[in-house]
């Protein structure tokens, strides 16, 4: 009597990609977007961008004309200017929203995966953990520049149409710079954290209540350090206070809340990344090799 081997058929189709990755970012993206709560939550985010173009066209128009009334008032008042510091306050003002939209989206991805025994599917295609591991993560890190960094390169199309120069455009130069650099360190490490929470918690909702509860500590723990030794450098602990360091630093802003060098915040950052990182390694890791 035949003896059968006792495992999966090996995978004999064709690949749909040159990246295996793409295929767990298309499923990621194809999952968010049947969810009512994910498109309103995008829609929120995009009622800033609205506010901001408005600004924009209404500077530029306005800014065009020499002779209209409101043109030296707009030139003086600092919160309708078209400059470095209204990029930098889009950013940060839009964190707080990217930072929830990702949690929604992105504190599921690994935990239910495994708690819906998804892994064995994806490592039975030919996929290895590393390719697991880059789909998820630049699934969410695609989605926070959405919302960050996008918006800001259209914004700054907008305002070169509307006002063609040099000038203009060496001014875009530094801005869209700074905004996508600050953006990038803003998406990234928030992207590694949430995941790293969703893979080592049970659930959704343990892991978006993880991530909370983390920043809540860091947060209080910073201030209380800073108030008992009357020291305000060490608010820089407090992670969203490191990140607004470093987007403060790449903006070049001179009031600064802090005397620490924005090396410093670098450091603590791309530390917290790595530890994240690791995290979602081991766990991919561990969930092919028990497939």
């Amino acid at each position: 009597m035949p003896v059968y081997e006792q495992t999966y058929r090996n995978y004999e189709g064709g690949l749909r990609h040159q990246f295996r990755w793409w295929i767990v970012v298309e499923q990621e993206f194809r999952v968010l977007s049947r969810s009512r709560i994910f498109k309103f939550l995008v829609l929120l985010a995009g009622l800033h961008v609205i506010f901001r173009v408005l600004q924009v066209v209404g500077y530029d128009v306005i800014v065009q004309d020499p002779n209209h009334p409101m043109a030296p008032l707009l030139k003086n008042v600092e919160v309708i200017v078209v400059n470095a510091r209204m990029f930098f306050e889009f950013v940060r003002l839009q964190t707080p929203l990217m930072f929830i939209t990702l949690l929604y989206a992105g504190s599921g991805m690994i935990c239910n995966d495994i708690r819906n025994n998804l892994m064995e599917i994806y490592f039975s295609k030919p996929l290895r953990w590393y390719d697991y591991v880059l789909g998820k993560v630049l699934a969410l890190i695609l989605l926070g520049l959405a919302l960050t960094a996008l918006p800001v390169a259209l914004v700054l199309l907008q305002h070169n149409l509307l006002l063609p120069s040099m000038q203009t455009l060496n001014d875009s130069l530094f801005w869209g710079g700074a905004a996508i650099g600050f953006s990038l360190v803003v998406v990234i490490p928030t992207a590694l954290c949430i995941l790293a929470c969703s893979a080592l918690m049970p659930g959704q909702n343990y892991a978006a209540i993880t991530v909370f509860m983390l920043l809540i500590a860091n947060s209080t723990m910073a201030g209380l350090l800073a108030g008992a030794l009357r020291e305000r450098n060490y608010l820089v602990l407090s992670f969203p206070m490191a990140l607004d360091r470093l987007g403060q630093s790449l903006f070049q802003e001179t009031r600064l809340l802090f005397d620490l060098r924005w090396e410093w915040s670098l450091a603590y950052v791309g530390l917290t990344c790595l530890v994240a990182l690791f995290i979602i390694m081991w766990r991919a890791r561990r969930a092919e090799v028990a497939a």
